[in-house]
């Protein structure tokens, strides 16, 4: 998992890939104040199990909008969570390490027919 985590002491995020399944689109799933490197998501024939691709710290202003407990936050494109975490203060570096991630997890907007 590529982490950006310099202070241990601080809450985490942690992102973590839904494929597409069942018809449902690919989503990515970042989970804020998380303390775990993989989550369990229920799913009709068995349960799916994930593992984190990236860590990060928290920024302030998603402490102060979402508090100190676990908090699910799921996208549906790449555009959208690049949209969302500037809106939340995540460093521009730090973005940009997690967008490099995006090889390999597709999601919505690379399905798109022009």
């Amino acid at each position: 998992m590529l982490s950006h985590h310099p202070y241990t002491s601080l809450p985490q995020v942690h992102y973590f890939y839904l494929p597409s399944q069942n018809g449902k689109p690919a989503e990515v799933i970042a989970v804020l104040n998380c303390t775990s490197d993989v989550i369990y998501i229920p799913v009709p024939e068995e349960d799916v199990e994930l593992h984190a691709f990236f860590q990060r710290s928290i920024t302030g202003a998603e402490t102060r909008r979402f508090g100190d407990k676990p908090v699910w936050r799921i996208f549906n494109s790449w555009a959208e969570l690049a949209s969302d975490h500037q809106k939340y203060k995540v460093n521009p570096a730090v973005m940009e390490l997690l967008l490099d991630c995006r090889t390999g997890k597709p999601l919505e907007e690379q399905y798109a027919v022009a």
